[in-house]
């Protein structure tokens, strides 16, 4: 199976002219991109996660995208900017990578992310070829967002908007978790969705506690705290959102948790902007929740998404990251109680360039 989500032909060229930008000033030959995600942001074509791709992008000419034959249909119809070519019977992709570094003479080679097996290979076959460690070469540039990715991303969204409403539909004494989480993902995929960003996570009662409480076959009860963390995508563009709902009545000591959450959340939005120091943020998210809670906020404020769900920039009290107009972020303030249950409140935010937009809009209750 190939998913056959494509970007523009220009998307793709500039792409690829600022990886050959990139290269020239790091002293580098080529690229080797073998991330299935990398790939597609610099041709348009995306295979499923297990395939085996490797794109090699010379700082001067054609890049070569090496595909299995399993892959070659689909990626010369879909690959843009580059020669697609594929395996001869029995030959092995290492061999065939090096064969094609060696006959276009090159030396010194940035890659994003090789397995560990294959580097030792390659520098065990070729004494010549130096690999470098290049994976923030495409990693920075997917950090900021065009206007095609966003409109991607926002698509992504609205499908995740409804695979909430769907998911606290289905929330009521006596449902099992999975059932919950089935719900929520069957409205997704009619709607378009390309498969779930990441498993989908409903955790209730105690469970709630569990930052990823994966869907069991927990029968939710009147009083129990339940959490829904779930995300679409849309041409291979994620979303992500949470939310957590009180099943009857509830104790108080639970919808003090919801109330200040929520809070917290909202003060977020109004701190996310281009220019502002991501730690700074996330220091904001721990002043708010205050000394009685934000000792049980034991994650990060928000990650990046796009192609993968959690990528640059990230907003947490070690980050080094400075937010940009066209990152997309998560607002993910939580409260996490052992025994007791947790609350988490998730929004996907687009930075502007005069603040920010919440992308995912699923209703807070």
């Amino acid at each position: 199976m190939h998913l056959r989500a494509k970007t523009t032909s220009d998307g793709c060229c500039r792409r690829l002219k600022a990886v050959r930008n990139e290269l020239m000033e790091a002293g580098l030959d080529a690229y080797l991109a073998t991330d299935v995600k990398n790939v597609y942001y610099l041709t348009g074509f995306l295979d499923i996660s297990t395939a085996s791709l490797n794109m090699i992008i010379p700082s001067e000419g054609m890049p070569s995208l090496l595909v299995m034959p399993l892959s070659l249909e689909a990626a010369s119809s879909q690959a843009r900017g580059c020669q697609v070519k594929t395996l001869a019977s029995g030959e092995l992709m290492i061999g065939r990578i090096l064969e094609e570094i060696r006959s276009a003479g090159l030396r010194r080679i940035g890659f994003d992310n090789l397995q560990l097996q294959t580097y030792l290979a390659m520098t065990k076959e070729s004494e010549d070829v130096e690999l470098v460690n290049g994976s923030g070469i495409v990693a920075e540039q997917r950090r900021i967002k065009d206007s095609e990715e966003r409109s991607f991303i926002r698509r992504a969204s609205e499908i995740t908007d409804a695979g909430m409403e769907a998911a606290l539909g289905a929330i009521r004494s006596g449902a099992k978790e999975y059932e919950v989480a089935g719900e929520a993902e069957y409205a997704m995929r009619m709607r378009g969705s390309m498969g779930a960003a990441f498993d989908t996570l409903v955790a209730s009662g105690p469970r709630s506690a569990y930052p990823h409480g994966l869907s069991t076959e927990r029968e939710i009860c009147d009083g129990d705290l339940v959490t829904v963390d779930l995300g679409a995508t849309w041409k291979g563009y994620c979303s992500d959102l949470t939310r957590t709902v009180v099943v009857g009545k509830g104790q108080e000591k639970a919808f003090r948790m919801l109330r200040r959450v929520k809070e917290v959340h909202d003060r977020v939005l109004s701190e996310i902007r281009p220019g502002v120091e991501a730690a700074r943020v996330d220091e904001v998210a721990r002043t708010v929740l205050g000394p009685g809670l934000a000792e049980y906020f034991v994650h990060g404020l928000g990650h990046g998404v796009g192609l993968d769900i959690h990528e640059a920039p990230t907003m947490s009290r070690t980050s080094k990251d400075i937010l940009e107009a066209g990152n997309v972020v998560t607002d993910e303030p939580g409260v996490y109680v052992s025994g007791f249950g947790g609350v988490r409140t998730e929004d996907t935010v687009l930075v502007t360039e005069n603040g920010c937009e919440k992308l995912t809009a699923a209703p807070y209750e």
